[in-house]
């Protein structure tokens, strides 16, 4: 019986690894197991009917001897080997060994599948064509093959892959790419008269699109990261139920990872890119410009919804390299100016009567934010109004006691309060309203979620707050929340749940028209070019920075652009105030300005 040769491969599996249990058997030409050395190797072949398929194979194909790497359902490896034999009355049997290995020079399944193909002698682009990969994605598999198995060219590699049996079975996009290899040969006659391509690897059969998305799920930000992952399950559900893209499945790969460490956010996007994911999508990190970076290099789609003017600004100045970078909302810079428009419109349409020319504006520290406020002051100046600006505060653990005592300092009559995060914004409104100043209380995004409102309760009523992608108040907006609340058991919040929810579309939509999301060099000048009307508003990237447009601010065309919406909490629930159309209700003073 044939002996398999498994010592060479033995030395790259991983300490402490035992070794391989093996299943020998003897296969005849009409595929009968014949003769076993282990009581469960019938069952074995019985529930892995391939590797008989590759014994029949062999013994037509003139060779006498292959040995491959299988993997089976469970990705466990296994090394084979497969010999001639012949029986007293000449009639031809294969003798097998299979023996379960670790990866033998720590490939993984696509390095071995690179691998594979580079043996067969395929060029890069081919090889990315078989595996539904970018050719660069390609490349740098290569360079991380010669590495493990220590050698200097692509020649040297395919050496010592065919020496060592290492090359595996089912062939990715069939065994005609190994031809005129043994294993090319065994695994093309062992596909039957119209079965088609059963000898493509079981990962390769139509694989699912992967989606990668790292979240701080727990900490700062979760609630907000919450709202985005139900927004794009709900996404990715729908489509999956329609059949998928061209009869693919999307998938989810999520990563949980702390938005304010930096290290952890980039282990999370290198942990993504080793999975192979077709797009990422992602909410706030702080190292945003190493994360655009590295996917930069990458090449698939980047879908986040940073809001930052600086991030914009990073692919308007280099947008060749950053060509698969967008930024699915419109930028901070817009916040500032509108305050106080939106103020100069309640005052002028005398539905708010300010009781000083004073507001006051409450920002982090954080050099990546930008509000606009050199707009900001020249608004203000047109209109009368002094500003008074705090921005020496951190992203959290704040001491609202003393800034509340400033604000009362400066008699101001509105309170501007430039801050994402629901937590700080639930702290701030708590104390101010142990001692009411005679403002206003406008602030950013954080009582979108719905923690916001559930924590404050009534006390939440009267609070201004705006964002550059929110949830419109139109029947499809209204659908939206409907299926997501079926879905997820509560109600979305009035803004990422639907960004979220958006962008797996946009991405669907261009994956359908290139029919291919591996190639990233088409599939990104499909993203540019749509024009996708979401529960949101509108998103057209087609511009230097690949970012969302913002109405009335960048775009008076709102069937290109996202309303900027200024909200406001009315007996507990949310209204939109501005802009029109979008305003569905006036402004109602705050119930704490009637204490003055």
């Amino acid at each position: 019986m044939g002996r398999m040769e498994t010592a060479t491969l033995r030395k790259s599996a991983a300490p402490g690894v035992a070794p391989p249990v093996v299943w020998r058997a003897a296969i005849t030409e009409e595929g009968t197991v014949e003769q076993t050395e282990a009581r469960d190797a019938v069952a074995f072949l019985d529930a892995h009917p391939d590797l008989v398929d590759f014994a029949v194979a062999l013994l037509t194909s003139g060779r006498e001897l292959v040995r491959f790497i299988w993997i089976d359902g469970d990705r466990a490896w296994f090394s084979v080997r497969m010999d001639v034999d012949y029986r007293a009355d000449d009639r031809p049997r294969v003798l097998m060994a299979a023996g379960r290995i670790a990866p033998p020079f720590g490939l993984t399944i696509r390095e071995l599948d690179v691998l594979t193909l580079m043996s067969g002698g395929l060029g890069n682009q081919e090889i990315a064509a078989c595996l539904e990969a970018s050719f660069r994605t390609v490349t740098t598999h290569i360079e991380r093959i010669l590495l493990k198995l220590d050698q200097p060219s692509r020649t040297g590699a395919a050496t010592l892959a065919t020496d060592l049996g290492l090359l595996r079975l089912p062939t990715p996009g069939g065994g005609r790419n190994l031809m005129p290899l043994t294993a090319g040969l065994v695994d093309r006659k062992a596909v039957s008269p119209g079965q088609g391509s059963r000898a493509l690897a079981p990962a390769l059969q139509r694989r699912p699109i992967m989606i990668g998305t790292p979240l701080s799920l727990n900490g700062l930000a979760s609630a907000d990261a919450t709202e985005m992952l139900n927004g794009t399950r709900l996404a990715v559900d729908e489509i999956n139920r329609r059949g998928g893209i061209a009869g693919r499945k999307l998938e989810l790969r999520i990563v949980d990872c702390d938005c304010s460490d930096d290290q952890a956010v980039l282990g999370a996007i290198r942990s993504l890119i080793d999975c192979e994911v077709d797009a990422i999508t992602s909410g706030y990190t702080c190292s945003e410009e190493q994360v655009q970076d590295l996917l930069a290099d990458y090449g698939a789609p980047y879908l986040h919804c940073a809001t930052m003017e600086a991030m914009v600004d990073r692919v308007r100045q280099d947008r060749h390299r950053l060509r698969n970078v967008f930024q699915l909302c419109p930028s901070d810079i817009h916040y500032g100016p509108r305050f106080i428009q939106f103020l100069t419109e309640l005052e002028r349409s005398r539905q708010w009567q300010p009781s000083s020319r004073r507001v006051t504006v409450i920002q982090p520290r954080w050099s990546r934010m930008n509000i606009g406020f050199r707009d900001l002051e020249r608004f203000a100046s047109r209109t009368g109004w002094k500003l008074d600006l705090i921005d020496d505060l951190p992203l959290r653990s704040i001491d609202w006691t003393a800034v509340m005592d400033k604000i009362h300092g400066s008699g101001s009559a509105a309170v501007f309060l430039a801050y994402y995060f629901p937590e700080e914004n639930i702290a701030f409104l708590q104390e101010f309203l142990r001692n009411p100043a005679n403002a206003l209380v406008y602030t950013l995004y954080g009582p979108s979620i719905p923690a916001y409102r559930q924590q404050l309760g009534e006390d939440a009523d009267g609070v201004l707050w705006a964002t550059t992608t929110g949830l419109y108040q139109d029947h499809l907006a209204r659908g939206f929340a409907e299926r997501y609340e079926r879905m997820h058991g509560v109600k979305p919040g009035h803004s990422h749940a639907g960004l979220a929810y958006d962008r797996v579309n946009i991405l669907a939509t261009a994956w359908t028209r290139t029919d291919n999301p591996r190639a990233f060099d088409r599939v990104v000048p499909e993203i540019r070019s749509v024009i996708h009307r979401g529960v949101n508003g509108a998103y057209s990237l087609d511009n230097p920075g690949q970012v969302a447009q913002s109405f009335p601010d960048t775009s008076m065309d709102p069937s290109i652009s996202q309303a900027h919406l200024i909200f406001q909490i009315q007996n507990g629930r949310q209204k939109i105030l501005s802009p029109s159309p979008y305003g569905e209700c006036a402004f109602q003073p705050p119930p704490w300005l009637n204490r003055h």
